[in-house]
């Protein structure tokens, strides 16, 4: 029998066909019945023989028919290493073929005998348990908990400090899996001391480990902003940026793909990696061959070059455009990737409260995106690119005159393409359309007579989503209705301007702080449109809400509410509440230079005011120095309420002054000055 099986097994390894020959003889049920032997030699062969067939998706599915999965899974509590570790190839092949195999093992129990493995003093034994757990787990969320209760995470982190590379390839691929989309894993991973042990292992000399722990980096670290500033504060990111100078490609995909995931969602630290990262290293992959880096490329120029005149500059003066217009024509640009291509293009163009950059403007237009962005526009199925495309044809065309007579002397485009959109099922996609819309008849009453002769936008469009309970799409309504209330019809100008800002205004309230954040930026760009519209936002309270979120603990939502305030200070009632605001708790000045955004703009007259009136003394500070009772800085605020999405804090007080109607006119200053910084010189909008 010993002699039979020997043969079989060098059959096997010395002829790939083989199995298939074992498998037609009935030899797989046959194999199945000398696992059951008595004799501990018998087994060990016979598991040896069905090592080398299992690779074969018929044999599988034969031991599954025949009764092997738990024949296999008590042969794992005999405790003899060469049967541990050929059953659990048996039990790695199985639990990869299908995931009915993998839930059939661990129904059997096999998970935790599996783990147990983990505890061997022998590589073969240890190489193969882990393999199987890491199949176990593709996938798979109920294997990924049953392997972390069984505990197998502390094993998997002790096997990283092995001075083994196979072992420590195989540990980094197992808790990739482990914590791949489960958040509880990737906490127990973190606490359990992985972060220092992946980064040591991204230290390592040999390439192999350096990817396969950059693959467990970024299961690790998606979308999970705690384990991401736990790597940050290590350097991973200088690690991951030395696999990007590697040759081989799927090296350089394996460290964009974990140094992207480390960038987190979050606006701030995005741009922190991309400013890491540099041009040159973001153009090397602009211009790479392989599709996935390219997307990686594509979403630091987006995070880079957002809000950011310095970086918009720079980028262009780099030649950045280029390798996008390149990819945007490019036959083999993946739609997710073109996607990122079309947004980085509009992205390089405007700035904080839809301020234009006119270089970055004529830069795109003069690489002849237009013509191959409006092909897109006619021709491309998906209605995502479609929209994404008028979003960033209206960006770079935005506030540009000269570029706007060139572009309708010379190109063949209509608003149809577009409002066509409006009316898509996807309400995404029609939001969006209303947006690209907006972009194009923001401060431009030829773009808005352009599209009132198509027939114009019909009001109804926008009734659901003033009405939704999803306050994103409330917000972005109610842009729109402000912005397009010329076009819009069923309803006046007067009314529908008024109804816009009264909601974007009462969200100012909201608990969430990403609605906070994208409806101060709406009203930042509101505030420096057409004549009345600042004087509405003023009248409905939006500088008291506005300035109840300045300490707030989100950086975004600080930023946001900073820039809308900049911009209200030039409308002169703003610009007296804000200013009796601040004589009552100079601290809130200080908060609004704090947090304003570099290419942010303040009123010049403004900062000037408070810092005459700060040297010659506030009567609130009088007070305190002459005996008189202090002004607690927290009394400017109202009730506080926690924003329960990033942890901010928000305020609502009661308005101090009151502001005129929505039909008064505020003044406004065509020479707005942008906050001044040593160093820097004004930006010109």
């Amino acid at each position: 029998m010993e002699k039979t099986l020997g043969c079989l097994e060098a059959l096997c390894v010395n002829t790939e066909s083989f199995s298939e020959d074992i498998l037609d003889a009935g030899g797989v049920p046959v194999l199945v019945s000398l696992l059951c032997s008595d004799r501990q030699v018998v087994q060990c062969m016979a598991t040896a023989v069905l090592c080398h067939m299992t690779e074969n998706s018929q044999v599988c599915e034969e031991l599954v028919h025949h009764g092997a999965v738990p024949i296999l899974i008590k042969l794992l509590s005999v405790h003899q290493p060469e049967l541990d570790s050929r059953c659990a190839v048996i039990l790695a092949d199985l639990a990869a073929h299908s995931k009915q195999h993998q839930s059939l093992i661990a129904d059997l129990g096999g998970v935790a005998l599996v783990v147990n493995l983990l505890t061997s003093d022998l590589q073969d034994v240890l190489v193969n348990g882990v393999r199987c757990i890491r199949t176990l787990c593709v996938r798979s969320p109920h294997n990924q908990t049953a392997v972390a209760h069984a505990g197998g995470v502390p094993h998997l982190i002790q096997i990283l400090a092995v001075d083994s590379d196979t072992l420590q390839e195989e540990a980094c691929l197992a808790l990739a899996e482990l914590s791949r989309g489960h958040r509880e894993n990737q906490a127990l991973i973190c606490e359990a001391g992985a972060v220092g042990a992946l980064v040591q292992a991204l230290r390592h000399r040999k390439i192999s480990v350096k990817v396969k722990a950059a693959s467990a980096l970024e299961s690790l670290a998606s979308h999970n902003s705690a384990i991401q500033q736990c790597f940050l504060r290590q350097s991973a990111p200088k690690y991951l940026l030395q696999l990007l100078t590697v040759f081989q490609l799927d090296v350089r995909e394996q460290g964009a793909i974990a140094l992207w995931a480390l960038a987190g969602q979050s606006l701030n630290q995005q741009k922190l990696m991309a400013e890491q990262m540099g041009y040159s290293v973001i153009l090397d992959l602009l211009l790479s061959p392989s599709d996935k880096i390219q997307y990686v490329g594509c979403r630091a120029v987006i995070a880079l070059s957002r809000d950011s005149r310095i970086h918009q500059n720079g980028f262009c003066r780099e030649n950045g455009v280029p390798p996008l217009v390149r990819l945007l024509r490019g036959s083999r640009t993946g739609q997710k990737t073109l996607l990122s291509v079309i947004e980085a293009l509009g992205c390089l163009c405007i700035g904080v409260a839809l301020t234009t950059n006119k270089n970055s403007q004529k830069t795109v237009y003069r690489e002849q995106a237009i013509p191959t962005l409006l092909e897109l526009l006619k021709a491309h199925k998906s209605q995502e690119i479609k929209v994404q495309v008028a979003q960033t044809l209206a960006c770079v065309l935005l506030g540009n005159q000269k570029l706007q007579r060139e572009f309708w002397e010379q190109e063949d485009f209509s608003y149809e393409n577009i409002v066509e959109l409006l009316n898509a099922e996807n309400k995404n996609i029609s939001l969006d359309a209303g947006h690209a819309l907006s972009l194009f008849a923001y401060n431009s009453k030829a773009h808005q007579k352009a599209i009132r002769q198509l027939g114009g936008i019909p009001g109804k469009i926008y009734e659901t989503f003033l009405n939704s309970d999803n306050e994103t799409e409330k917000a972005k309504a109610a842009f729109q209705t402000v912005v397009l209330a010329r076009v819009i019809s069923g309803s006046d100008e007067v009314t529908l301007t008024a109804r816009g800002v009264t909601i974007l205004v009462e969200l100012l309230q909201s608990d969430q702080s990403t609605t906070v954040i994208i409806t101060a930026q709406l009203l930042a760009s509101l505030a420096h449109m057409r004549a009345g519209i600042t004087d509405a936002i003023v009248s409905m309270g939006a500088t008291e809400h506005l300035s109840a979120h300045l300490d707030s603990e989100d950086e975004e939502v600080r930023t946001a509410c900073t820039s809308a305030l900049g911009y209200l200070t030039f409308n002169r009632y703003a610009h007296r509440q804000l200013m009796t605001k601040c004589r009552k708790s100079p601290h809130i000045y200080d908060l609004l230079m704090k947090n304003l955004a570099p290419d942010a703009r303040i009123s010049q007259l403004f900062t000037a005011e408070f810092e005459r009136q700060r040297r010659i003394g506030f009567p609130s500070l009088s007070l305190g120095i002459n005996g008189g009772p202090p002004v607690s800085p927290g009394n400017n605020k109202g009730p506080s309420k926690k924003l329960n999405t990033r942890g901010s804090q928000s305020a609502v007080g009661e308005r101090e002054t009151s502001a005129p109607s929505v039909h008064h006119v505020g003044q406004r200053t065509k020479s707005a000055h942008p906050k001044f910084r040593p160093g820097r010189t004004p930006c010109q909008h």
